[in-house]
């Protein structure tokens, strides 16, 4: 006896044959064949449907009704960010003009950030450079500046899972020219 209304709606009539492998045919409604196949993780073969009767999922990847790929389609579309303007260069902003202590306030918040934030700000404000080398303002007290940052092990022995070193080494490689560093037990990259 064959079903007149889809078995998750209980609306429409039930169109779409689920690839689950099943000895008997698991129909749903091309509705719910699209609701459920939005809800699964898209995946390098597309979005694979589990058969809501018997959760196997679908054998045969790519296999779908041509009202799931239009919808998916149209919200692929949908979410396309519109371009952004280009600012002209010649535009020009003209620095702020800030008191000594905000500066301060500015170069303490500054500090903390990782180098490659630090380098934008510096680039929109050269001044703060300055209160962050402790070069500019004589009627404050500068922090010593924060040692180099030292790197755990370079050698390449730890991403083999042979290096036991857990901390951060100040040891350069033994190789001459070579900048990496590594730990006592390595001595040496392994990139010569």
């Amino acid at each position: 006896m064959e079903s007149i209304d889809c078995p998750i709606c209980y609306i429409n009539s039930p169109t779409y044959v689920i690839n689950c492998g099943s000895t008997v045919e698991h129909r749903v409604c091309d509705q719910c064949e699209i609701t459920m196949r939005m809800k699964e993780v898209a995946t390098s073969e597309g979005r694979i449907l589990k058969c809501p009767m018997c959760r196997v999922p679908e054998k045969v990847p790519g296999k779908r009704s041509s009202y799931s790929y239009e919808y998916e389609l149209s919200k692929l579309y949908s979410t396309v960010p519109k371009p952004v303007r280009q600012v002209s260069s010649q535009i020009w902003v003209q620095p702020i003009e800030l008191q000594d202590e905000t500066w301060i306030q500015l170069a303490e918040a500054v500090r903390v950030l990782p180098r490659s934030v630090q380098v934008g700000y510096f680039n929109i404000y050269p001044q703060l450079q300055a209160y962050i080398n402790g070069e500019s303002v004589q009627t404050r007290e500068v922090r010593p500046r924060v040692p180099e940052y030292h790197a755990f092990c370079q050698s390449g022995n730890r991403e083999n899972g042979t290096c036991r070193t857990r901390g951060k080494t100040e040891r350069k490689c033994s190789h001459e020219g070579c900048d990496k560093f590594v730990c006592r037990s390595c001595r040496q990259c392994i990139t010569h």
